[in-house]
């Protein structure tokens, strides 16, 4: 059972993080249109490879910070102040999405599509602490447990996640082109509702 909490919440952690039109997505969308859908989804497999790897280093580190009690309650202080955080972060981020009209991505490049989502991918920094304080925020629920099986699980799953939205992107994208507008603008605010719960009832589990 544990090992499917951990797979459940690896896939929708990834998807959630990804799902908002960004450099990644947007350029399998591109490429899907301007080359072909397999050249999109070579990039998509080069991407997730990397977000393998990503997920499980976030993990991996946070187990260690997990197994320090003495810095445990600090860290679920610094959680719920980084979910706030967050919470404006992504409410600011929709206010400004809502006076952008469309993301614009060129893709010049040539090089083999595999190995161009692998070095893409490898650009973003902001993943492996992305996993590292979701997988510390579900240890303090009790939903994670860093053991090395649910750490491979929990990655597997967010590799999954990735794709599966990397692939509607790739497949569907001239048909919710339109949509992909309207999500962008509004994306941010669910997230934001997402992260402000969560920031709640760690405040409310903190005080009371």
């Amino acid at each position: 059972m544990e090992l499917v909490i951990a797979f459940l919440a690896g896939f929708v952690i990834a998807a959630i993080g990804i799902i908002a039109p960004g450099m990644l997505n947007m350029t399998i969308a591109r490429l899907s249109v301007e080359e072909n859908r397999r050249q999109a989804l070579l990039f998509s497999f080069g991407s997730v490879v990397i977000v393998f790897f990503q997920s499980f280093a976030g993990t991996y580190f946070a187990k260690f910070l997990d197994t320090n009690p003495h810095i445990t309650e600090t860290l679920k202080k610094f959680g719920t102040v980084i979910f706030i955080l967050l919470t404006f972060f992504f409410i600011y981020n929709g206010i400004q999405a809502k006076k952008k009209r469309k993301i614009n991505v060129e893709v010049k490049d040539k090089r083999n599509r595999f190995l161009f989502g692998l070095t893409l991918s490898s650009l973003n920094m902001f993943a492996i602490p992305y996993y590292g304080v979701m997988s510390l925020m579900l240890a303090t629920k009790d939903l994670f447990h860093f053991s090395i099986a649910e750490i491979i699980s929990f990655s597997l799953a967010a590799s999954i996640g990735t794709f599966a939205i990397f692939y509607i992107y790739a497949v569907f994208f001239r048909k919710i082109e339109h949509k992909v507008t309207l999500l962008s603008k509004n994306i941010n605010f669910f997230i934001a509702i997402i992260t402000g719960i969560v920031a709640m009832t760690s405040l409310i589990k903190m005080f009371y």
